[in-house]
């Protein structure tokens, strides 16, 4: 039997602290989008109790449940994995197997996958997770069928810009006032510290060149790291 599919739900996922609430703010301000809408007026709140579609993630096979006559696009937000293993509540939700019974509803679905750096994510994660958890998303992620990447540091950059650039199956309200305030503080800059000096500093600026990276341990053997291999001096006083 063909099911014609007249209705969009998007699914945005990623590894654990890579900006899920973030990107569910983002994209449920537009008007015509059937999103996370309770988030837009806290600045945080736990999806297990508040997520519209949080109970269909735990049984997707209720999803024809669901009313679909609200909207015209829907969207919906998961972590992989949920909860934290030392207080027994860590799980895996099967976006495929959610996606498959959204289908059955005769809704298209399309996947949107957040990426952060891989840097943070583990420090996060062991900070609040007391474990990184990225393994759990990534053994999911080769059974997404064309899924679409959103960087949480592109968002940061580029803004207003980067958001209309995007193919997300649905209108981005990229032009809300909301999105300035959304984006008023980087959460990635605590994780961030200044470093006086590395040696490439001083290859860029006199451009001499590296046959190997002189941040892997002795660039030659006899010749320190952060020794540069025109006059063996840090910084550099070639003239």
């Amino acid at each position: 039997m063909l099911i014609m599919m007249t209705k969009t739900l998007a699914v945005l996922t990623g590894p654990q602290g890579s900006g899920n609430h973030l990107w569910s703010k983002i994209l449920s301000l537009h008007e015509d989008v059937f999103g996370w809408k309770s988030l837009l007026d806290n600045y945080w709140e736990a999806h297990r109790f508040s997520e519209p579609f949080a109970e269909y993630w735990k049984d997707p096979s209720t999803l024809h449940k669901f009313d679909w006559s609200q909207s015209q696009y829907y969207f919906t937000s998961i972590s992989i994995p949920l909860g934290i293993e030392s207080k027994g509540t860590k799980w895996c939700p099967n976006v495929m197997q959610f996606c498959i019974n959204a289908q059955l509803c005769g809704v298209k679905t399309k996947i949107l996958v957040i990426g952060r750096d891989q840097n943070i994510l583990k420090n996060q994660q062991n900070r609040i997770r007391e474990e990184s958890t990225v393994r759990h998303f990534l053994d999911q992620l080769p059974n997404f069928e064309k899924p679409t990447y959103l960087s949480y540091e592109l968002l940061y950059l580029y803004k207003q810009e980067y958001l209309k650039s995007l193919d997300v199956g649905f209108p981005i309200a990229w032009y809300d006032e909301r999105v300035n305030e959304i984006l008023e503080q980087d959460a990635n800059e605590k994780y961030i510290n200044y470093v006086e000096h590395n040696i490439l500093d001083d290859g860029n600026k006199t451009g001499v060149p590296f046959q190997s990276n002189p941040n892997k341990g002795d660039y030659e053997e006899g010749i320190r790291s952060d020794y540069l291999p025109c006059c063996g001096d840090k910084p550099c006083h070639c003239p």
